[in-house]
């Protein structure tokens, strides 16, 4: 009886045992009466079915046919998940149907997901891990910064937006002597974790070099590109910098750029001077570099800016720059707060997610 309307339901449904045996996954067939009536050797061989009388000799509930019974009644797809013997299985049932459309009961396609789901679950806690770890190292990451506020007669501002957990920006200003002070900005290719260990190295380096290799950003940046270069990383891993050393009693910013975009913007007495000079980045592929040194007067009341390309390379929805002009803009008209405005107008030009790092650093001169 049985073999018989298995027989008729194959031939009506045009299924296949040699097609279904060869299937790697395990398949079983469930007749209109929610019988079992054919699984294929896939099943037999690793979840114990007798294929002389297509009886489960697991338990009924571990594999339950209730889902095969309203594949059945309702005819529709059914996609779920089974433990069974402690192994994870992605089950899909469908319904077998004859030429005329009527259900004549359901096939079961058992698919062994345990390996996929370890994996997951391996991936889901690691990354829980890197996220607490990427947490902690953002936090060093911006503790490094300087503080806001006086120093000596400079009042320092900024604004450091990563656009990931890290940043691959990196600023700083700090004592050299007490005439000198040392600033730079800089900005490595790319950002995330990689890119945050370049801007440690940068620290690190501006922090330890010697008192007169300092004073002469040319030099500086010279030793910066000799010791980058001796790490040995891959061509496509550089950094941008422009550094530049004030000296208060002379009133006078001495600087050089490291191919740093975009250049400071220096506003004294109205006038905008924008501090160009060339230079190429710090890389790997030149062991030797040599750049060249300007001056320029920082007096009482005068602004310097120094910026990342994440402010003045932010597009809008019509793929716009927001430009070098709108910062002057807001540079010029403002006394008070101009960062604050800065970060307002560069949210509203761009109206959508952030694509880089932006970064600012205001110097106010007392």
């Amino acid at each position: 009886m049985v073999s018989a309307y298995k027989d008729m339901i194959f031939n009506e449904s045009k299924l296949n045992y040699q097609i279904l045996d060869a299937i790697a996954d395990l398949v079983r067939v469930v007749d209109a009466n929610n019988r079992v009536i054919f699984v294929n050797e896939a099943m037999s061989r690793q979840l114990g079915y007798d294929v002389r009388t297509l009886m489960c000799k697991i338990s009924g509930n571990e594999v339950s046919l209730n889902i095969a019974k309203r594949t059945i009644e309702t005819g529709e797809i059914i996609q779920r998940e089974e433990i069974i013997k402690n192994l994870r299985y992605s089950v899909k049932c469908s319904p077998i149907k004859d030429s005329e459309g009527n259900v004549l009961g359901a096939v079961e396609v058992f698919r062994n997901t345990s390996t996929e789901h370890k994996l997951v679950t391996e991936i889901i806690d690691k990354n829980k891990k890197l996220t607490i770890e990427m947490a902690k190292a953002k936090k060093i990451q911006k503790s490094l910064l300087p503080k806001q506020g006086f120093m000596e007669n400079l009042k320092v501002n900024y604004i450091f937006e990563p656009s990931s957990i890290l940043s691959g920006d990196i600023f700083d200003i700090f004592k050299i002597d007490k005439e000198n002070f040392a600033i730079y900005i800089s900005d490595t290719v790319g950002h995330g974790f990689a890119s945050s260990m370049v801007t440690m190295f940068v620290r690190f380096i501006m922090r330890n070099l010697s008192t007169e290799t300092l004073k002469v950003p040319s030099l500086t940046l010279a030793e910066l590109q000799e010791k980058f270069a001796e790490l040995d990383l891959d061509l496509e891993t550089y950094f941008t910098c422009f550094y530049g050393v004030y000296n208060q009693k002379k009133g006078q910013l001495t600087y050089s750029n490291a191919g740093h975009y975009p250049a400071p913007i220096l506003l004294s007495e109205g006038e905008v001077e924008i501090l160009e000079i060339p230079g190429y980045p710090i890389t790997k592929f030149l062991n030797k570099a040599s750049y060249e040194d300007k001056t320029a007067d920082l007096n009482i009341s005068d602004k310097l800016l120094l910026m990342t390309d994440g402010v003045v390379d932010a597009k809008n929805y019509h793929k716009e720059n927001y430009g070098i002009d709108r910062v002057v803009d807001i540079i010029k008209k403002n006394e008070n707060g101009e960062l604050s405005l800065l970060k307002k107008s560069l949210e509203n030009f761009i109206r959508g997610d952030q694509k880089d790092d932006i970064t600012e650093l205001l110097l106010k001169v007392w």
